[in-house]
């Protein structure tokens, strides 16, 4: 996973809410990510030097600038889908059905509380 390397994991998770959304405006991704727009800027900052996202400016309203994912950005975030693919199959196939839903209800439980 050498193509990981110069990326955090926030800055995965970021990516990845990024591709979701489909090139939102700097307002829009703070407000999905529950941040403040400073604190999204900065992290924008760094996806953008790195080459992984470029912001694009509005065709309806110039002043409006849009978050594209590059072409390396669809590139890491499709690994990242592929690496956690694979480790979901890994996971499951050593569990039964029943043991699969438990740590599914168990999954969600963690993150409803984190």
């Amino acid at each position: 996973m050498s193509d990981f390397e110069d990326l955090t994991q926030q800055q995965l998770h970021y990516l990845k809410v990024l591709v979701k959304m489909k090139n939102p405006t700097l307002t829009e991704f703070a407000r999905e990510l529950g941040r403040t727009k400073p604190t999204v800027t900065v992290l924008v900052d760094k996806l953008t030097e790195k080459g992984y996202i470029k912001r694009i400016h509005s065709d309806e309203d110039r002043r409006v600038m849009h978050l594209h994912v590059d072409k390396k950005g669809t590139k890491i975030n499709a690994l990242r889908e592929m690496a956690h693919e694979r480790m979901s199959e890994k996971i499951r196939s050593g569990l039964s059905e029943t043991e699969t839903a438990i740590l599914a209800e168990l999954l969600k439980k963690i993150v409803k509380h984190s």
